[in-house]
């Protein structure tokens, strides 16, 4: 049976849904609110918290355009990016003490192999590639090699190209490996979502776990996820929606909404069954009592030959169903059996 384990937690067949609270840079660059994004993950009873390490200069030119419409002109990636690349790595430090003292599992997406080293240094238990980098294979190969497992997004990508990072991270000894669906479209509408997408990553995988990283409005797609075989459901989370510094607040779950999407997707689990048909234990008394058996229409003596004038079919169901009604007849009765009533197989020869 696959499985991976982050910190304490186990992710593969069998295990609850690992949930993700992917709070990014919804920090500002203020530590304090880094903080206030663990307690209210805490909160949400989320099984990790993830944010994204990254500095500005070495993720974007100064002149790259916005590729998401956020309603402000006239703004590069740079001058987004530089906003929100404020923490130090003194402050990295205090975050992942902070969230290791809170016991919530906290990792990153690093977006260069400085960021990849710094995170490695403070022992984080994974770490994240996202979709943007999915062909940037030089920086998967500089994660993989630090073995330990290793999440990466799909979005934008093409079969082909989630074949080659896999390959790479798989490449430098490291299989422990968490395939996530995605779309790349901020919200992502849920015609566009493309679940079964995770049923082809399960076929084209089979070795490995798959997961899925939600970018469409709400719970209800992600919570679905599962049903498609997601072991795993990544959602950007913000402490308050209503803010307008930064479209991730916007699209984001809050501690609330990740309490309810954890229930939808327990509900969903326990209601997801197994592929086997068989009847299960709360069905033993509508077994008994609501199906047929084969019944004495009147009092049949000892010896009788079973005759089909001689039987009825009724419930319940305790005695000899009534899909072998041509077995036993041309039987002799044993016994004396009484009418109306459930014709058992010690009755008959």
């Amino acid at each position: 049976m696959k499985k991976i384990c982050i910190g304490k937690k186990f992710i593969g067949e069998g295990y609850p849904c690992f949930t993700i609270a992917e709070a990014g840079a919804n920090h500002e660059g203020d530590i304090k609110k880094a903080f206030q994004l663990i307690d209210e993950a805490k909160n949400s009873g989320v099984d990790a918290i993830k944010f994204q390490t990254y500095t500005a200069a070495k993720l974007t030119t100064k002149t790259a355009p916005k590729y998401w419409d956020d309603g402000i002109k006239n703004e590069s990636q740079f001058d987004v990016f530089s906003k929100l690349d404020k923490l130090s790595d003194n402050e990295w430090k205090e975050v992942f003490d902070y969230a290791k003292n809170k016991k919530i599992i906290c990792f990153s997406t690093p977006f260069d192999e400085e960021s990849v080293d710094m995170l490695d240094s403070l022992n984080v238990p994974a770490f994240k590639i996202a979709s943007a980098d999915i062909t940037h294979l030089p920086l998967i190969r500089k994660i993989a090699s630090k073995k330990k497992p290793v999440f990466i997004s799909t979005g934008m990508s093409t079969m082909e190209e989630i074949h080659d990072a896999i390959s790479t991270i798989e490449n430098e000894g490291n299989n422990e490996i968490v395939i996530m669906h995605c779309i790349t479209s901020y919200p992502t509408k849920p015609e566009d979502a493309n679940l079964d997408m995770i049923t082809t990553l399960k076929k084209e995988f089979p070795e490995h776990i798959i997961g899925y990283s939600d970018h469409t409005l709400g719970t209800d797609i992600a919570a679905f996820s599962v049903f498609y075989g997601s072991k795993c459901v990544e959602k950007h989370f913000t402490h308050d929606k209503t803010l307008s510094t930064s479209r991730d607040h916007r699209l984001s779950l809050d501690s609330n909404d990740f309490k309810e999407l954890r229930k939808k997707i327990d509900l969903l689990q326990v209601s997801k069954g197994m592929q086997t048909k068989k009847s299960i234990s709360s069905e033993n008394d509508a077994i008994k009592y609501a199906r047929r058996s084969i019944v004495s229409k009147t009092k049949i003596l000892k010896g009788t030959k079973i005759t089909e004038d001689l039987l009825e079919i009724k419930r319940p169901g305790t005695g000899i169903p009534p899909r072998f009604l041509d077995k036993i007849l041309g039987k002799i009765t044993t016994k004396d059996i009484e009418g109306d009533l459930p014709i058992t197989w010690d009755d008959l020869d």
